[in-house]
């Protein structure tokens, strides 16, 4: 794997097939391309996750200049405290923002007692700090205090999902994005 998360498709084909024998490269192929979320991209015969890694990937490819406002869900206990302190990563490297309060309250199941956070994006970025557009997802490393904007509790927000809700296998998270 080099530093921004490509592997060659065929490793990853290959690691696949010792488990699954019946997928085939083509498979990988349509279900990266036909994905609703956009989460893995493959380009030149090499294949990555965009966003959500387990472990440090170098963002490559030149910042984008986000809209005046980007969006994210935390709990309410934690939004409170971002006005004053700004927000870091806490299980990732990266910030994980929405382009839009509706694509951001999608994702508030994801949190017990969850609040939607407004990030003053483009005077951020005026600032020094730079986004990388991952599929839906925007990417940043901090945002500091002054780029906090509104805060406003979620209400009626989907009961948040356990692990146990759904029949998909999960692995338990180990390092940060």
């Amino acid at each position: 794997m080099d530093e921004y998360g490509y592997i060659p498709l065929g490793e990853v084909v290959e690691a696949v097939q010792q488990r699954y024998s019946a997928v085939a490269e083509e498979d990988i192929r349509t279900l990266v391309e036909d994905s609703r979320q956009r989460r893995f991209e493959i380009t030149d015969n090499r294949i990555r996750a965009l966003y959500a890694h387990s472990f440090f990937v170098e963002m490559d490819g030149e910042p984008i200049e986000p809209s005046e406002s980007l969006y994210m869900i935390a709990t309410v206990e934690a939004a409170a405290t971002m006005k004053e302190g700004g927000i870091r990563p806490e299980d990732r490297f990266y910030l994980h923002l929405s382009a839009n309060r509706e694509a951001a309250e999608s994702r508030s199941g994801s949190v017990d007692n969850p609040a939607l956070v407004e990030i003053r994006a483009a005077a951020a970025a005026a600032a020094g700090a730079q986004f990388w557009e991952r599929g839906e997802v925007l990417l940043t490393r901090t945002i500091d205090a002054e780029f906090v904007g509104e805060i406003v509790e979620v209400v009626g927000a989907p009961p948040r999902r356990d692990e146990g809700d759904d029949d998909r296998p999960r692995r338990p998270r180990r390092d940060r994005d």
